[in-house]
């Protein structure tokens, strides 16, 4: 689905979005925009926190090309496979979409 947050048009690759998604992105994306410096956000295990992430951040850098790299960190492996297969499962909605 295709949701604007704050003016952006934000690829999402679910049919349903979250109010709490929303307003995770909503934060980033101020963030990015320089209209709020940093932001730490937080949200309970299992509420989507990578795909609303990574669907505001490439969403972003696709309309904002002068936008940097994203560099996603995590404690395990096995956490970073799990972005991974969110980060396909976006970029591929992405260029279904686009």
């Amino acid at each position: 689905m295709k949701i604007n947050i704050d003016g952006l048009v934000v690829y999402f690759p679910y049919d349903y979005i979250y109010p709490e998604q929303a307003k995770y992105m909503f934060h980033i994306k101020q963030t990015l925009d320089g209209v709020k410096g940093h932001c730490l956000l937080e949200m309970p295990t299992g509420t989507g926190k990578t795909v609303s992430l990574l669907s505001l951040i490439l969403s972003y850098q696709l309309q904002h090309s002068d936008t940097g790299k994203l560099v996603y960190c995590t404690r395990t492996v096995q956490e970073m496979d799990k972005v991974v297969e969110e980060l396909r499962r976006v970029m591929a909605y992405i260029v279904q979409e686009c």
